[in-house]
């Protein structure tokens, strides 16, 4: 067995022994732990062992274990996470009803964008993508928001993966990112879908930093630009609110960008 395989294998087993841990069993003997994962004695209180002394478990004075302070940072971790998302989906769908249009929240994964939330329009006819799939970050208005807040290295890596025709286009995309973050949103029209026009601003922590992006789409004969302008201070307030209501809390949120990614 190589080191790649023994260290996958190693993993596995510390996850297993958390995985015992439940709100019906919160506190585990090795004998329990080791009955409950199937590995010996030996494995078991060797696994324990290495969770303890890492500050995922502890250990009673009645010998008994129990999840630890870095457990309960992950749990908070995820509570923040979805506190945030039920925050925000109320203001999507107010955005939804006054515009008419799609409404999206996207995070950044990589030089991707994901959508983790939607508000979907009720016309017939509608724009809409799909949750937890990758975009590229070549085209589009959400695009221009993650774009002027990554890296140099970053964006570069996002040119050479754009089209010939987007790349042909790039400096100008690059300009009217910059110009985004200035004034705090961003439109596009049929930039990587014909017939789709989009505007889309930036959420930040409490801090500032890009925690994800807000967008508005829908087809362009019906979101045009007099729509798309009339969108821009309905999206803008929803998102300042969202900051100073819940900036604490998008702040702990898995997609916030890390701080090497915000200058």
């Amino acid at each position: 067995m190589n080191k790649t395989t023994s260290g996958a294998s190693s993993i596995r087993k510390c996850l297993s022994v958390l995985d015992c841990f439940t709100e019906e069993t919160p506190r585990l003997s090795l004998s329990q732990t080791a009955e409950k994962t199937g590995f010996s004695m030996p494995t078991t209180l060797r696994v324990l062992s290495v969770l303890c002394e890492e500050g995922f478990l502890e250990r009673g004075e009645d010998r008994l274990y129990q999840p630890s302070w870095k457990t309960y940072r992950l749990g908070r971790l995820f509570d923040a996470h979805d506190a945030i998302r039920n925050a925000i989906l109320p203001a999507m769908r107010r955005l939804r009803d006054a515009t008419g249009e799609t409404v999206s929240l996207y995070c950044k994964h990589g030089i991707h964008r994901v959508c983790v939330e939607q508000a979907v329009s009720t016309h017939e006819l509608r724009r809409s993508s799909h949750p937890g799939y990758p975009y590229p970050l070549w085209a589009g208005a959400i695009a221009k928001i993650f774009l002027s807040y990554m890296t140099p290295e970053e964006v570069e890596r996002v040119r050479l993966e754009a089209p010939p025709a987007r790349q042909a286009l790039w400096d100008s995309f690059l300009e009217e990112a910059q110009a985004a973050r200035t004034r705090g949103y961003s439109f596009s029209n049929a930039e990587r879908e014909e017939g789709i026009a989009s505007v889309a601003c930036p959420l930040l922590d409490s801090r500032g930093r890009l925690a994800a992006g807000l967008g508005i789409s829908g087809p362009n004969f019906r979101f045009n630009e007099q729509a798309r302008l009339a969108a821009v201070p309905l999206l803008v307030s929803e998102c300042r609110r969202l900051t100073d209501e819940h900036g604490v809390a998008l702040s702990y949120c898995a997609f916030v960008l890390p701080q090497s990614e915000q200058a």
